[in-house]
């Protein structure tokens, strides 16, 4: 059974990865992403399945694109192997505008570290300002 661990060491291999991209490219963050999932994992976005990585790079794409000064702070983290949950805020800048958006993650593991399943949660509006 994968350790807790073994999770904590993918989950900051992920955030680490994410945050690195004022310094690094929309495709470096991807390709760093991709070693912490499983090559078949699938995942499901506000409820809508995202049924693999292309479809995820896609996404990725335009999201760190759009916030080029992309930082998430993970508040807080629940373990329990072969299981985690995260709570955090992504933080940046959208059109000059800053940009505070509050969200979850679930993830389910696998054997080898990687995840094979994950839930996110956010709210799209919080990526974008709303003037009064």
């Amino acid at each position: 059974m994968i350790t807790r661990e073994a999770i904590a060491k993918a989950l900051r291999t992920l955030n680490e990865t994410e945050n690195a991209r004022p310094h690094t490219s929309v495709e470096e963050v991807s390709a760093g992403i991709d070693e912490v999932m499983a090559p078949d994992v699938e995942g499901w976005r506000n409820g809508a399945h995202v049924p693999d990585r292309a479809s995820e790079r896609e996404v990725e794409r335009r999201a760190f694109g759009a916030l080029a000064d992309y930082h998430r702070v993970v508040e807080r983290t629940i373990i329990d192997p072969p299981f985690a949950a995260t709570g955090w805020t992504i933080h940046g800048s959208f059109d000059g505008q800053p940009v505070s958006a509050p969200g979850s993650s679930q993830f389910e593991f696998n054997e080898e570290g990687r995840v094979k399943r994950y839930w996110m949660n956010f709210n799209p509006e919080d990526f974008f300002y709303r003037k009064g």
